[in-house]
């Protein structure tokens, strides 16, 4: 067949070899500073691994007895020192939105929470008005649970590692968006932006009744896919500064 005659791809990422470079350099550096990066698959095996290292319960968006994923939508990824031990954990999920995430959003995550009888009642019903939520939707990624044992955080492993997992998310989802939410002190420490988040907003949750662990503000980070894809270009083209983030 004619190279030439064959139809545009027009969903198809727009520099799969520069990706995979950078995912791999991501994974090297890691490795330079002493730790293994592993991908896994089984909510069950994410489950138990945080209530080991953290001693809490995975959220609701990871909750094998409140969601159902289609195989292939979720993943998880393990930060192990030399020794073995668990010092990072993150996770990813695939959702088909139909309308876009401001107005999605808040209904399903009350509802998942609901089903593990816990209470969530929003002071507002929706993000603030003129929020990026409000123009995306498709295919998002969720990226949650990102955790860093604190005495690792100051060789900046939490941004590498976080990197890290959002581009396999790209890679394997080639996602419209990726978002993420987050406590204050996260958001305005800087991590998400160093991560490679485009977008960060105050306010996308702001609870009246909210179960423990949750903040009563929370912060959404987005990043479309043209702002992950120069991301990556960023990385390729200069690799000492990107070494920072």
């Amino acid at each position: 067949m004619n190279i030439a005659a064959m139809p545009a791809v027009h969903d198809g990422l727009a520099d799969p070899l520069g990706l995979s470079l950078v995912i791999a350099q991501l994974h090297g550096r890691l490795a330079e500073l002493g730790f293994s990066a592993t991908l896994h698959e089984d909510l069950a095996g994410f489950a138990a691994t945080k209530q080991a290292v953290r001693g809490e319960r995975v959220t609701p968006y990871f909750d094998a007895a409140v969601v159902d994923f289609v195989p292939g939508r979720f993943f998880w990824m393990k930060l192990a020192s030399g020794a073995g031990k668990t010092v990072g954990i993150q996770a990813f999920r695939l959702d088909r939105i139909d309308s876009n995430l401001a107005e999605w959003c808040g209904t399903y995550t009350i509802g998942l929470y609901m089903r593990r009888q816990e209470i969530l009642v929003p002071l507002h019903p929706a993000p603030p008005r003129g929020s990026l939520a409000e123009k995306i939707g498709g295919r998002l990624a969720y990226q949650g649970e990102l955790w860093i044992e604190q005495h690792v955080r100051n060789r900046r492993v939490m941004e590498q590692f976080g990197r890290l997992g959002m581009l396999l998310a790209l890679v394997r989802w080639n996602p419209d968006a990726m978002w993420a939410l987050s406590s204050q002190a996260m958001a305005t420490h800087g991590h998400l932006t160093r991560m490679g988040y485009a977008s960060l907003e105050r306010g996308f949750f702001r609870w009246q009744w909210f179960s423990e662990g949750i903040d009563p503000v929370e912060w959404v980070a987005i990043s479309e896919r043209r702002s992950l894809e120069q991301l990556v270009e960023e990385m390729l083209t200069t690799p000492q500064q990107s070494q920072q983030a």
